[in-house]
């Protein structure tokens, strides 16, 4: 038994994974007091559901294999600098094996989705894939011949980061127009509740989707268009690199599966006119949808 860690931007979600199977998972939303002292509240949260989760299935920490943690930002040596959760070389792995005394991994979120989804999920029956992690930034991984591409220094691959509007708006990482900025669900929901005047502090991807976005249809229709258009543009700038035979959409955006938002933006994508070369690409969503992190990050 291994315990997957998704540190996510907003929560932290744990589960107890078999092989590649999921037992059981809990999570907990960051508070406005946890975002101010963040790196406590990391290690506060992890414990408090750690003991949950054990405690319901009555096993002991000694009975766990190995704790490993699916992160966003940059990951070197178990060092975690995220400008999202605002951590710079926050040392999560030297502070987990100094509380559980097991072995811990810790590796960037997109990757550890993207492996599960390549091994077991959506994209297992393919060799060249494209994983595109949107939830509250913007990450993923790429596959080449079956193989995670992987740089020598740092976790790489930060497509959220690439810049897709010259001097546009400012992200958490210092520059200017990034990818994430205007393509995360954050972002989809900040420009929505702002059009519609309403505080979206509380309101959940899920309540957005389902409820928001079709309750005010005509007030926010131009705000989900122009996200589509940013959106295309970013991904058709990753498929003329990659040429994936396959785009898999993880985090929070895999539950559009069949949501207008989705069905528009793959009609986008596969206008011939999208991409250099003109084939017709095969889309899709993570089969473990917000899970793939949790799982990947035991793999």
């Amino acid at each position: 038994m291994k315990i997957g860690i998704d540190l996510g931007g907003s929560h932290i979600g744990i589960g107890l994974v078999e092989d590649y199977n999921l037992v059981d998972t809990v999570d907990k939303f960051f508070s406005k007091e946890d975002r101010n002292d963040i790196e406590n509240a990391i290690l506060r949260n992890i414990d408090e559901l750690i003991n949950e989760l054990l405690n319901k299935h009555n096993i002991k920490i000694e009975n766990i294999e190995k704790i490993g943690v699916a992160s966003p930002g940059t990951i070197t040596d178990g060092k975690i600098t995220s400008w999202n959760l605002g951590l710079k070389e926050y040392d999560l792995k030297s502070k987990l094996i100094e509380k559980y005394k097991l072995q811990v991994q810790v590796r960037n979120d997109g990757k550890c989705a993207g492996l599960v989804e390549k091994v077991y999920g959506a994209m297992k029956d393919y060799d060249d894939c494209l994983f595109i992690n949107i939830g509250t930034g913007i990450g993923g991984a790429a596959f080449i011949g079956g193989k995670l591409l992987e740089p020598k220094k740092y976790s790489g691959f930060e497509f959220g980061h690439m810049t897709l509007v010259k001097d546009g708006i400012e992200c958490t990482c210092g520059k200017k127009g990034c990818f994430e900025r205007y393509c995360s669900i954050k972002a989809l929901k900040t420009k929505i509740t702002n059009t519609l005047k309403i505080d979206g502090s509380d309101i959940s991807g899920q309540y957005l989707r389902e409820q928001i976005m079709v309750k005010y249809h005509d007030e926010v229709q131009n705000d989900i268009n122009e996200f589509i258009d940013y959106l295309r543009i970013g991904v058709c700038n990753l498929i003329d690199i990659f040429e994936p035979e396959i785009i898999c959409f993880g985090g929070s955006f895999s539950y559009y599966e069949g949501h207008p938002v989705l069905n528009k933006l793959i009609e986008e994508i596969n206008k011939p006119n999208s991409t250099f070369n003109k084939d017709k690409r095969i889309i899709t969503t993570a089969q473990f949808k917000n899970d793939a992190g949790i799982i990947g990050a035991t793999l």
